[in-house]
């Protein structure tokens, strides 16, 4: 038969199994479901069961019960798949992937005693043979007469059976089944021969059933016990066993008291015994309890380890008493001496169990804080026993807890519906250009503190940015540089690496940050290298670093001068199209040719500006040209190191120079031979003019020599030097932001110098209003200005302009004295340049 038909017949049998009703009742219904099954089983695109997830799931679930305390479970389990490779087939990993499928909880819900529901049982059991049985087969039961006894005496045959008819002779009469059972019962006891061992054990255990009467429990007397008796029940109560002595809480009975001991004493060390035994209580009941997280259940996997320790202890303790190979000096005292270096370090880790859980919502991590601080208050504290207990433990659970931290560091990956690790995904698609910034986000605690250990507060940061390394270095094609990075074998952070021989005055706090560290940097300063190499050779940053400061510091002279003196004479012939985008970026695209990329740059005038009147655009350098925006695209690799903050920055320098250069090009445009012999006509008069124009024109030079040697060279020389000495992506960022803020600060544009930066605007303003009352040009918008005498109006220039210098230079070293920063000392050296070119200051205080 073809498989076609094998598998056509097979789905029928299946529906009608399925659905028995609807292939009696509805038979067209049967076949057309039939139809659609066979059809979808004959195209359906799966492939075989992949054997070697299936062997890695159950890997998984032995080592799942092994972590919850289900040895035997697991047990069973290898020994079956032990035994299921003797009789190999291809089918096997579908069956297990099946059975995988079909389990539900199997930690928690398979008991190892089912397996016994699973023993072939033989078919018919075995009965005993007896002679009644034979008697019933053979139909000689009720033959009376083959159970007569024989009797050899002289009597003759007929009185013999006489007497056994009557039923005289008891040796051969038939009895009841229940006398013969217990004539039976009886042959069997044996009567011991040497009865005082027996009768020793029953008085050594008679105190067990004796109780103190209410009145013995008010007095000092009490039941009266041996001390092999009270250190056998103590070594019950401390591996939790029930014993006399104690409850099953672990609470001493006062009842007893040890009968060469006083009662005082006795309870004193009772109580200290009760109390290891109520928090190793705890400690099993913690060890029992279910636990999801991973690294909490590495904290019950040590617990119980411990444990198993003391337990094996107290084995041998036992051991030595009920089988001793030397002469064993039975004491109480003694015992606990050998107990207490056992039960102090379980005692201290279990008030650890005990505070997390009494907090009320404590964080997944708060119990490795919580052995994190007793190992360093152990070591502070000289007990050098105790801090290799807590020590251990802590490096053994933090070994766990370490996997997402190693994923994230290695892969750039985050665990799915993970709330443990303090590194987030953020909900919404981010731009490529923010991926640095705002892809991820460090968690906070609602109370704000960060969602991490608090010993690892400090390398938050390069865990935090080593992971993003990888993920950008994913966006950059650059992973198989990383992959080849990771070759190298990471540091181990085992108790041996953390707490090395010779380092026992250290503390531990610093030998785990120092260990922890090193183990971070073999994963972090690889990926940081290649990533900034990256941005340096592969995206040009340096170049691109020389095109900014070119377009918005104006480093090229000739060519800012071509750009901006093209404005400003549109802006003098009241052209109303001079703010149209495209002319003004064709423009910028042709001044700043030689700038790497061209066509990246795009000029632009706000709206609000542009709506202004030509007149007023003209003749204030305060508001139009604020809001001429230039923008030179970043590429995305460089828009994360290059932040929207430091470009504002960049703009903000970019406005400034722009105006001081609007004041220039104004003062620039008269020439004095032009005028030479028409200014003796009216000397006084020009004179003033002439006295205005030289101070307006040593402010403006002045501001922008300082601006130029003393604010943006040195500074940006800094920024050279500190990006190239960067290690990490971080380092980048701030060495530029912290340049570019310094330049604004220096530049007289930070909110503490706002009153004396609108009073520089003012003075610019004054140099625009100068040149046009030189050139005659009538403003129909200031009418009262228009009426004044030229010469009125020359004067209010120049008091005007001394007022306002004498208030900056003045305000300046007022602020310089009032602060104690760096940027101070370059306000101070400002306000000396100015002052020495303010020849009237000087004349009124001579």
């Amino acid at each position: 038969m073809s498989f076609a038909s094998r598998l056509g017949s097979l789905t029928r049998e299946l529906i009608e199994a399925s659905a028995p009703s609807l292939h009696e009742t509805q038979t067209r219904s049967h076949e057309r479901l039939s139809d659609a099954v066979l059809r979808k089983l004959k195209s359906h695109t799966f492939l075989q069961t992949n054997h070697f997830e299936v062997e890695n799931a159950l890997l998984g679930l032995d080592e799942r019960f092994r972590v919850n305390n289900r040895d035997e479970l697991a047990d069973a389990l290898l020994e079956r798949l032990r035994g299921l490779q003797s009789y190999p087939s291809r089918w096997y990993p579908e069956i297990l992937h099946l059975f995988l499928k079909l389990s539900d909880q199997p930690t928690f819900k398979s008991d190892v005693r089912d397996l016994e529901l699973l023993e072939t049982k033989a078919d018919t059991a075995t009965a005993n043979l007896r002679w009644e049985d034979i008697a019933k087969e053979d139909g000689w039961d009720e033959d009376i007469a083959l159970w007569r006894s024989i009797d050899f005496s002289d009597e003759s045959d007929d009185e013999a059976f006489e007497q056994d008819s009557t039923g005289e002779s008891e040796a051969t009469s038939l009895v009841g089944d229940g006398e013969q059972g217990s004539r039976a019962a009886e042959s069997y006891v044996i009567q011991p021969e040497d009865t005082s061992t027996f009768k020793k054990v029953q008085a050594s255990q008679k105190w067990r059933s004796t109780m103190a009467s209410e009145e013995s429990l008010r007095q000092t007397k009490k039941v009266a016990v041996s001390e092999v008796q009270v250190i056998r029940d103590i070594l019950f109560m401390l591996q939790g066993l029930d014993c006399t002595l104690f409850s099953r809480v672990g609470v001493a009975v006062p009842y007893f008291q040890l009968e060469n001991m006083e009662w005082e004493p006795f309870r004193a060390m009772m109580h200290s015994f009760s109390d290891y035994g109520t928090h190793l209580r705890t400690l099993r009941h913690f060890v029992g309890e279910r636990q999801d997280v991973p690294h909490l259940q590495a904290f019950q996997d040590c617990i119980s380890d411990r444990l198993r320790q003391l337990d094996l202890h107290i084995s041998d303790l036992q051991r030595q008493l009920t089988a001793p190979t030397t002469d064993v000096v039975l004491s109480l005292v003694k015992t606990k001496t050998e107990l207490v270096p056992w039960l102090d370090p379980l005692f201290s880790l279990a008030e650890i169990v005990s505070k997390i859980e009494s907090e009320p919502q404590p964080n997944p991590f708060r119990y490795l804080e919580l052995v994190f601080d007793e190992s360093c208050l152990a070591q502070l504290s000289g007990k050098s026993g105790l801090f290799e207990f807590f020590a251990r433990i802590f490096a053994e659970c933090f070994r766990v807890y370490l996997r997402p931290i190693r994923l994230w560091m290695d892969e750039g990956k985050l665990l799915s519906a993970s709330d443990l690790f303090f590194v987030a995904e953020a909900s919404s698609p981010t731009p490529l250009g923010k991926t640095w910034k705002d892809r991820y986000h460090l968690r906070k605690a609602p109370d704000g503190a960060l969602h991490a250990p608090t010993f690892l507060r400090t390398a938050v940061g390069n865990i935090y940015n080593a992971g993003k390394n990888i993920v950008v270095l994913k966006l950059l094609g650059k992973h198989d540089a990383t992959i080849s990075s990771k070759q190298r074998v990471e540091p181990p952070l085992d108790y041996d690496a953390i707490c090395p021989a010779g380092q026992e005055l250290v503390p531990f706090s610093e030998l785990f940050d120092t260990a922890f560290d090193r183990w971070i940097q073999s994963k972090y300063r690889a990926t940081s290298t290649i990533l900034r190499s990256s941005l340096f050779e592969d995206w040009s940053l340096s170049p691109t670093l020389d095109t900014l400061h070119e377009v918005y510091l104006m480093s090229n002279g000739s060519t800012a001068a071509a750009f901006s003196e093209g404005i400003f004479g549109k802006l003098d012939e009241l052209m109303t199209d001079w703010s149209d985008r495209y002319a003004l970026t064709a423009a910028a695209q042709d001044c700043f040719a030689a700038i790497v990329d061209p066509g990246r740059l795009t000029v632009c005038v706000e709206p609000t500006q542009q709506r202004l009147h030509p007149i007023m655009c003209r003749n204030s350098v305060r508001t139009i040209l604020s809001g001429i925006r230039v923008d030179y695209r970043l590429p995305w690799p460089l828009q994360m190191g290059l932040t929207a903050t430091s470009l504002e920055h960049y703009q903000s320098l970019f406005t400034i120079l722009l105006q001081f250069k609007r004041a220039t090009y104004a003062l620039h445009k008269p020439k004095i031979l032009d005028n030479y012999w028409t200014d003796h006509d009216n000397w006084n008069v020009t004179a003033v003019l002439y006295s205005t124009r030289i101070k307006l024109l040593w402010f403006c030079t002045t501001v922008q020599t300082y601006l130029t040697t003393l604010v943006l060279t040195p500074l940006d020389s800094q920024l050279r030097r500190d990006l190239a000495s960067a290690t990490d992506m971080d380092e980048l960022i701030a060495a530029h932001d912290r340049a570019l803020k310094a330049m604004v600060d220096q530049a007289c544009l930070g909110s503490r110098l706002t009153p004396i930066r609108d009073c520089m605007l003012d003075v610019l303003d004054l140099a625009l209003k100068l040149e046009r009352i030189r050139s005659g040009v009538t403003d129909t918008i200031d009418d009262v200005e228009a009426n004044k005498p030229y010469q009125e109006r020359l004067a209010d220039i120049k008091m005007e302009v001394d007022r306002q210098v004498r208030f900056i230079w003045s305000g300046l070293r007022s602020v310089a004295r009032a602060t104690s920063d760096a940027h101070s000392t370059k306000w101070d050296m400002l306000a000396d340049m100015l002052q020495a070119g303010d020849v009237d200051e000087q004349q009124t205080s001579v």
